[in-house]
């Protein structure tokens, strides 16, 4: 692994990650408002749960794309990093609390799915992965 290379994708990803996901979220407020949701939200929090994930991202991406380094595969790889973030976390928050299984659930999935493949494909510049032929 690269360490310039990391620490890069690190930073990229991170600030990629956090402006689409707060973009997404600012745009649908309303739709995601819950009547517990705290008048404050804590930022501290919500960076650190993006560096951690980018940084595992990161952490597994070379190895991953080792063996499959195409630009649809980086793609999917995020999919399926983000997938697994967000699909068990919000299954269990729709479980445990009042929080409905509704139609805004299914399109933040689709949103953060999304982004975790451009993640994905910003990975794979900062690799400069190449299909080989």
């Amino acid at each position: 692994m690269n360490f310039k290379k990391s620490i890069l994708a690190i930073i990229l990803l991170f600030i990629a990650s956090n402006v689409l996901t707060t973009s997404w979220y600012m745009l649908t407020d309303t739709a995601n408002f819950v009547s517990f949701r705290r008048s404050e939200i804590n930022y501290g929090g919500l960076m650190l749960n993006h560096l951690v994930f980018v940084m595992g991202f990161v952490y597994l991406f070379p190895t991953y794309l080792r063996a499959k380094n195409t630009k649809l595969n980086a793609f999917w790889f995020g999919l399926v990093l983000a997938a697994i973030m967000f699909i068990p976390t919000g299954l269990v928050v729709r479980s445990i609390w009042q929080v409905d299984f509704n139609f805004i659930f299914l399109m933040n999935t689709i949103a953060h799915l999304v982004i975790g493949g451009v993640l994905g494909l910003l990975a794979s510049l900062v690799y400069n992965y190449k299909r080989r032929d």
